[in-house]
């Protein structure tokens, strides 16, 4: 009987024979070998991939020229912009202060003009005022007949001025009507109280054509001269009371507010 046969009729059921370990590729723990093989290889993946990134090509004098050329255009294009804002900014604080200069125009001629009808309607004012107040003969180109004075025992007080019946009588100033009728001696009567206080007396009248408490301008017609009361013919008896007191002579109060008589 050989010995292999013997084995074999004396080996222990399903008892599997042991074989030699082998190394089985792609499942063994990696070697400081295999580590160093795959940094290689990744090393190798970063330059490939920086390469792909700036074109497979190292920087250039002429490339680092450029980029510093397109930075100088940035600067300048920036530099542009910041002088056309500044620019628009200077135009329009000029637009501004020629506005405000221009309306600051626009008020002082207005101003002006504002004053210029002021002074214009003062000017007016004063005229009409002097007008108002001023002076005038009641009678037009009468001659003087008889003067103030005495005579005969008694006083005559006022300045007679010869005149046709129905010649105009005027007031000789603004005033107010404060008497208009018939009085004795006087005949027809008409006195006028003026601004300053002054009354004036028209005697021995035709014809009143202004009644009491009427307001009266300088010139304005009041009535015509006459002949009636104690006269001896027709004509106008002037009397003058300041303050409508006594009666003074009536030449000198007229000559003293240029009043030519």
């Amino acid at each position: 009987m050989s010995i292999r046969s013997y084995e074999a009729r004396h080996r222990g059921p399903n008892r599997a024979i042991r074989k030699p370990r082998r190394l089985i590729s792609g499942l063994a723990l990696p070697t400081a070998a295999a580590a160093a093989v795959t940094l290689g290889a990744t090393g190798a993946e970063v330059a490939t991939s920086n390469q792909a990134t700036t074109g497979g090509r190292q920087p250039t004098a002429g490339s680092m020229q450029t980029t510093a050329a397109r930075a100088t255009q940035i600067r300048d294009r920036r530099d542009k912009a910041a002088q056309v804002q500044i620019q628009v900014q200077a135009q329009a604080q000029a637009l501004a202060l020629s506005r405000a200069t221009a309306a600051a125009q626009a008020a002082r001629s207005a101003q002006r003009k504002d004053l210029a009808v002021r002074a214009l309607a003062a000017t007016h004012a004063a005229k009409l005022a002097a007008r108002a107040h001023g002076w005038q003969m009641p009678i037009k180109s009468a001659p003087k007949t008889s003067g103030f004075g005495w005579r005969w025992g008694r006083l005559h007080a006022g300045e007679d001025f010869a005149a046709p019946v129905g010649t105009a009588l005027v007031a000789m100033s603004t005033g107010t009507v404060v008497f208009a009728g018939e009085q004795s001696g006087f005949g027809n009567l008409i006195q006028i109280r003026y601004w300053d206080g002054t009354v004036s007396y028209f005697a021995h009248m035709s014809r009143i054509s202004a009644s009491t408490g009427q307001r009266v301008a300088p010139g304005q017609i009041v009535g015509q001269s006459g002949n009636t009361g104690h006269s001896t013919g027709p004509h106008l008896h002037l009397e003058i009371h300041p303050q409508g007191g006594a009666a003074v002579d009536p030449l000198p109060w007229l000559a003293a507010r240029n009043i030519d008589s």
